[in-house]
């Protein structure tokens, strides 16, 4: 990853919140008062666009990233976003259309965006984004199911549903996000928490156009349980799943949010 810091210094009014906001403290004043790198600031950098998002000029710029080009900072309405996490449901029943190509773009965009453990570029996302290949993963996994003679109860439990007419696994949905972790390139203990802060970002967002998701640990034991599935993700050699879930336009609508015992909580003074 490029780590170039760039000023204009006919913009730059040597505020220093730069400098006050770099996580790891690698920028510095030159000695005419422009931000700059220390000696060996760009080993440390480790990209997190601080001090490129935080400038209120624009005068810095990071790698090749043109801070005209970003956009401003808005949070929306608190009691709009209290109001979508309280009504996010689990999706189980999906029409059978494929995600518009518009939702998916905007999906793939906010991808980016969840936060990993020290800025790390250490994630990849499998998307099956149309109907037609999601039943190629389906019936590959139900006809592995089906004839397996094997006392596994994971395939035990899903194929008496099969017999019942019940897509267990998948639940009729039209498209799946599978999330890798390369592990070579993660802090020590986030292999798990980076992936599933990333989920958390997609399952929220996704329920904001209006599409549905699951959390789908039957896929993800399909996915590792059957070698032809996982081999259909396309997961890059160096790269391990960590967990899928299931996505589609939904068949069902909830009509409030629900109501929920509190979890334990306690606030220290």
């Amino acid at each position: 990853m490029l780590k170039k810091i760039t000023i204009d210094k006919e913009k730059c009014i040597h505020c220093g919140l730069c400098i006050k906001d770099c996580p790891t403290k690698c920028i510095e004043f030159s000695e005419d008062k422009i931000p700059q790198y220390i000696q060996g600031g760009e080993d440390i950098c480790f990209a997190c666009q601080h001090c490129f998002s935080i400038c209120p000029v624009g005068a810095l710029s990071f790698a090749d990233k043109n801070p005209d080009v970003s956009e401003s900072i808005g949070f929306g309405n608190s009691e709009d976003l209290k109001k979508l996490i309280k009504s996010r449901r689990s999706i189980r029943f999906f029409k059978d259309e494929n995600i518009p190509k518009d939702k998916l773009d905007k999906i793939i965009e906010i991808l980016s965006y969840s936060p990993t453990a020290t800025n790390r570029d250490n994630l990849h996302f499998s998307i099956i984004a149309t109907k037609e290949k999601m039943n190629e993963i389906r019936h590959i996994t139900y006809d592995k199911v089906m004839s397996a003679s094997s006392p596994n109860e994971f395939f035990k439990i899903v194929k008496e549903a099969y017999k019942s007419g019940n897509d267990l696994i998948f639940r009729g949905a039209t498209s799946m996000i599978a999330v890798a972790v390369d592990k070579n390139n993660t802090s020590p203990g986030a292999e798990i928490i980076d992936s599933t802060i990333a989920l958390s970002y997609i399952d929220l967002y996704a329920q904001s156009l209006g599409l549905g998701t699951t959390w789908c640990g039957l896929a993800f034991r399909a996915a590792t349980q059957i070698p032809e599935v996982y081999e259909l993700l396309n997961i890059p050699r160096n790269y391990t799943l960590s967990y899928t879930m299931l996505l589609g336009i939904p068949n069902i609508k909830y009509a409030r949010t629900p109501q929920l015992d509190k979890f334990s909580v306690k606030l220290i003074k």
